[in-house]
């Protein structure tokens, strides 16, 4: 059974990273923001990475399992619509791991190893789901020497580094700018897609 002081640790360091970030926020300001006492806090996490670290986990196991392929091509599509919804709300609500990521990864060994297991892991469900989709007149591989991986590492980096690209070029607390990321992703998606697949996209994206 999950603590309800954890969980006012963890959104209270979820808000003030995102608001601010990592570095400039203390393990003080968390237990201010989340109205708890520093005994409390240190009950549940030692410290400001262990905060760090139990987010992180959050966000990378999100839709876990989600990705499975389905025998009809229409649940296929329907699925990655609602994925790549879902994961656009969940990259605004951690939206410090993706503005952060390379600073994480660096300075925390088991964030990178994390990082590293779920980059694994949820590429290969993802190259499945893609060859079912071919297989299924869904999507077209690309030319050679291109490949089906070529495709879902550039879906892969645009989805990764969007808020880096925000917090450079734009306005990082802008949540129209932020749900731009699917629009980008699927300029790069649609050339691959069949006629039966744009339609089918256009149908559940409505």
């Amino acid at each position: 059974m999950r603590s309800k002081t954890r969980d006012k640790v963890l959104k209270a360091g979820k808000d003030l990273f995102n608001e601010q970030s990592t570095a400039a926020v203390s393990i003080e300001d968390i237990a201010a923001a989340a109205r708890v006492s520093a005994s409390d806090l240190h009950a549940h996490f030692r410290d400001k990475q262990e905060i760090i670290r139990a987010l992180f986990d959050e966000y990378i196991h999100a839709l876990d399992g989600d990705w499975r392929p389905a025998k009809d091509p229409a649940k296929n599509i329907a699925m990655v619509v609602k994925n790549l919804a879902e994961l656009n709300k969940m990259r605004w609500e951690y939206r410090f791991v993706n503005r952060e990521l390379i600073l994480l990864v660096r300075a925390d060994s088991r964030i990178r190893a994390a990082y590293q297991a779920t980059f694994e892991r949820r590429f290969s469900e993802l190259r499945v789901l893609v060859q079912q989709m071919v297989l299924q007149d869904l999507v077209r591989v690309p030319r050679l020497p291109r490949t089906i991986d070529d495709l879902l590492m550039n879906v892969w980096l645009i989805s990764d580094s969007w808020f880096s690209h925000m917090e450079l070029t734009g306005d990082p607390t802008d949540a129209d700018h932020a749900n731009r990321v699917n629009d980008v992703l699927m300029v790069s998606l649609e050339p691959y897609l069949t006629d039966q697949g744009r339609e089918l996209f256009e149908k559940f994206a409505q």
